[in-house]
């Protein structure tokens, strides 16, 4: 007997199509979403434990003068670079003539570049705070620099490398300097220990040179070979870099006692050669701004701080028959400090008396100021009887105005004139100063006591526009005082 399929056939019949049997893709999905996971896991935990997970590494600019220009990594094009601007492993930096910056690194690591200088951040890491790698590769100028020992002494796993291409300096706590030119390399180590690998053309490492506190190294052609032949290439570091202002700027900010300490030398070096010059009235007598005339000291201070502004022909300031080293033909401001361990501050009245001497040997009228020192061993008047302590207060009831040293206004009458889109305006203000506003904004940097502001015009900012600009100095004193001044700008877009 045969028995027919009970399925019927769907030929034939109009409008009608069989079923297809379903696909099981389940199975697949979940492979999928499996690797999918499985790779999202691998990513996480490689993000999550890899060297720099934490924020970027970076290096934090800041300009004390003149212009400087940045260039991505990967790139050819150069563009202006600003103060706080950040940078990371690959950007190249490079300053223009007369200029000097500095870097903040990692925390407290620092490096100063002059003017015509260019360099590159290699590489900037920090994998734990305990574990930081920073290369720096130096193409020309100059560089100093400080790095704490904390980070990158022999016992840390960390390291701060400059590189040239003739040499790479692996530095361990330490204050140094180098210069690089196109036929030589200048290595100078102030403070520490560091060492030097010296490399051949094509950069290997030919040997490797441990140079001590107040040592340098010269490194060109002719001693290369001398570190081939074994012979000793390093020399004292001489005094003319000590004392020279690109070392005592950069260490001021670091160990500014030290610095007074070798200043203070140098003036009474200097003082020695002064000539004496006859006074012309045609060149103006330096201002004192502070410290107050009359202002007592207690017997516990150690420096005063005298200083205040100077005349435009200005070539040298003198106080008190010494020519301050720090003081630049141009510079607008002084400064002078008055030290009872050097002798130049004295028990009872101290006079300061500040001339300036012009290129041509013009000698200007003198400034004075008298003030008195509360010295424990003031010997007593036996014809007098004991006074009582003098009132502080009563020297402190005048509040100078802000003086406005940059930019300089070669008509007082007329607003200064720029086409830059960037201006910077600085100066000095009362050393009672609390505050200072500049069109009612707060500068954020400025500290009660500091005798210096700063703010920076950028039209990119918009707190400065096409036109005449007028910024207007307010400082804000004790007891509700303030004192104000105004600048002028006028600002013409070059493009």
């Amino acid at each position: 007997m045969m028995y027919r399929s009970s399925r019927r056939r769907s030929v034939g019949k109009p409008g009608f199509r069989p079923r297809r049997r379903r696909r099981n893709y389940a199975p697949l999905v979940v492979l999928v979403l499996g690797i999918l996971v499985l790779w999202g896991g691998i990513r996480f935990f490689q993000v999550l434990f890899s060297p720099g997970s934490g924020d970027v590494a970076s290096a934090v600019l800041q300009i004390h003068k003149g212009v400087t220009e940045f260039s991505l990594r990967e790139t050819e094009t150069w563009t202006r670079a600003y103060s706080d601007q950040e940078f990371l492993k690959g950007d190249t930096i490079r300053t223009m003539p007369n200029s000097r910056i500095s870097l903040s690194i990692l925390g407290g690591n620092t490096v100063f570049l002059s003017g015509d200088s260019v360099l590159r951040i290699e590489k900037l890491e920090q994998k734990s705070p305990e574990r930081k790698n920073i290369f720096l590769s130096l193409e020309q100028g100059e560089l100093w620099g400080t790095v704490t020992e904390d980070d990158f002494s022999e016992e840390r796993r960390s390291r701060f490398v400059v590189q040239t291409p003739r040499m790479e300096m692996h530095i361990r706590g330490t204050i140094f300097d180098i210069t690089s030119t196109a036929t030589e390399d200048t290595v100078r180590l102030l403070k520490g220990s560091a060492d030097i690998a010296v490399l051949n053309a094509e950069g290997d490492t030919i040997e490797t040179l441990e140079i001590g506190v107040g040592q340098k190294l010269v490194l060109n052609d002719v001693t290369r070979q001398k570190v081939l032949a074994g012979e000793d290439v390093l020399e004292m570091v001489d005094n003319s870099f000590q004392e020279s202002e690109w070392h005592l700027q950069n260490l001021e900010n670091f160990a500014p006692q030290e610095v007074a300490q070798i200043r203070r030398k140098i003036e009474v070096t200097a003082s020695r050669n002064q000539p004496d010059l006859a006074v012309d009235t045609s060149l103006a007598a330096p201002e004192i701004l502070s410290p107050e005339p009359e202002a007592h000291f207690p017997s516990t201070t150690e420096t005063v701080t005298i200083e205040g502004t100077a005349p435009q022909e200005a070539f040298q300031i003198i106080v008190n028959g010494y020519t301050l080293t720090k003081f630049r033909p141009g510079d607008r401001k002084w400064t002078y400090f008055a030290s009872r361990k050097f002798g130049t501050l004295l028990p009872g009245e101290n006079i300061y008396s500040v001339i300036a001497v012009s290129r041509d040997g013009k000698r200007s009228d003198e400034s004075t100021v008298r003030i008195f020192y509360e010295g424990t061993d003031i010997p007593p008047k036996a014809t007098a009887p004991a006074e009582p302590a003098p009132d502080l207060d009563a020297t402190i009831d005048s509040f100078s105005a802000p003086v406005i040293l940059d930019p300089v206004l070669p008509d007082p009458t007329k607003p200064y004139a720029t086409g830059d889109p960037v201006l910077v305006i600085s100066g000095l203000v009362d050393p009672k100063t609390n505050a200072v506003e500049v069109n009612d904004y707060r500068l954020q940097k400025f500290e009660p006591g500091d005798t210096e502001f700063e703010y920076t015009a950028n039209a990119q900012y918009g707190n400065m526009s096409a036109g005449e600009n007028t910024y207007r100095i307010v400082a804000f004193g004790p007891d509700g005082k303030t004192a104000k001044t105004e600048i002028q700008v006028l600002y013409t877009p070059t493009q």
